[in-house]
This record gives structure tokens, C-alpha cells and sequence, in this order.
């Protein structure tokens, strides 16, 4: 799993860097968090400990920060998620708002 999100990482850090490098800095921010946060959510799809819970969170990106919401079943999902986006945001930039339902 480590070596497959440090890959991405630097694959989508490379993206991104090549994605904001043309444009009006207003474009640029604006394309650059749309950007980081699609590759976030594939990340999330992706991986297989969050695919069943994938479509339960939601990814937001602004000036950077990758926010994330919504629940997931355990703390192994919620820190999963977190470390995810962590490997996939620019800088590392991530807020986690998520919850863990305790269903039985």
C-alpha cells in the first residue's frame, strides 16, 4: 500500500504542477483544487479498505486544504481516508470532518 500511494503522490503532484502551469492565477487556484480534489476521490475509490464506504464521503478542495465529510463504519476507515489524502494532497494539506457511525 506505501509504495502505491507514494507513486500516486508523485504522479498527481506532477500532474498537478503541469495542470495549473498555464492560465490566470484566479484559474489557476480554482483548476489546481478541482484537480487535487478528483484525484483525491479516485485515491479514495481506489483503495480497497475504503470502496464499500467511498461514495459516503465527500472531498472538497480550496486554496489547497483537502476537506473531508461524511461517515464510514470504523476508525481503520476514517484514518484510511485521512492518510489517502494525505498521500495524494499537494501539500499534505488535509482536514478530516468525517464521523464513525457505530452500527452494530
Amino acid at each position: 500500500m506505501g509504495k502505491h500511494i507514494e507513486k500516486n503522490r508523485v504522479k498527481n503532484n506532477t500532474q498537478v504542477s503541469s495542470y495549473i502551469s498555464e492560465g490566470n492565477p484566479n484559474t489557476q487556484k480554482i483548476s489546481s483544487d478541482q484537480q487535487s480534489a478528483q484525484m483525491v476521490r479516485q485515491a479514495i475509490s481506489d483503495d480497497q479498505g475504503l470502496s464499500t464506504v467511498a461514495r459516503d464521503i465527500h472531498v472538497s478542495v480550496k486554496e489547497g486544504t483537502v476537506t473531508l465529510d461524511g461517515e464510514v463504519a470504523t476508525e481503520q476507515q476514517l484514518n484510511l481516508a485521512t492518510n489517502t489524502a494525505s498521500a495524494v494532497a499537494v501539500d499534505d494539506n488535509v482536514k478530516n470532518h468525517m464521523g464513525v457511525t457505530h452500527n452494530k
